[in-house]
């Protein structure tokens, strides 16, 4: 294969199907962000059936109100993003959440903040850090940047064997 034509399905080609594909992925759907019992929250693409969406096996209402838009997928560059419709939803409540009005909070942060001590929260830091079976890789965010990586190395390795 010529490597010119090669350089130009890397730098022309291969973005456009990437752009390609998540505007098809995106379509129709909605980003469901799911606040479960633990205070862990789930995120993910859901199909959006009239005025409700079905998540893990739970049905969830589609409020208009409640209804924010976001760029997906997180992380990526600007130009392969796409907005997308996302609904903040708690586990065992079907009635999404406002995203403003969360509800009255007694404290501010920074009430929080001042009756806080610092070795204190030095400790809390400590055992999060220390805690879990180990170094977890998310393979979904790394796969992109390292194709990414290689076929830069790949482009440069080229120009200079030329």
């Amino acid at each position: 294969m010529n490597p010119g034509v090669f350089s130009l399905i890397i730098t022309i080609a291969v973005p456009l199907l990437l752009l390609l594909w998540n505007r098809q992925r995106v379509k129709g759907k909605i980003l469901c962000v799911v606040v479960r019992s633990d205070r862990s929250t789930v995120m993910g693409l859901c199909e959006l059936w009239n005025d409700f969406v079905i998540f893990e096996e739970r049905a969830y209402d589609v409020y208009p109100d409640f209804v924010r838009l976001t760029r997906f997928p997180m992380g990526w560059p600007a130009m392969f993003q796409e907005l997308v419709p996302a609904a903040l939803y708690n586990e065992e409540d079907a009635i999404p959440l406002d995203w403003i009005n969360l509800g009255n909070r007694l404290e501010s942060s920074m009430n929080l903040r001042s009756a806080l001590e610092e070795n204190w929260v030095r400790k809390l830091v400590h055992e999060a850090a220390t805690e879990g079976a180990g170094f977890k890789l998310n393979w979904r965010k790394i796969l992109p940047i390292a194709l990414i990586a290689l076929g830069a190395i790949g482009l440069i390795i080229m120009f200079v064997l030329r």
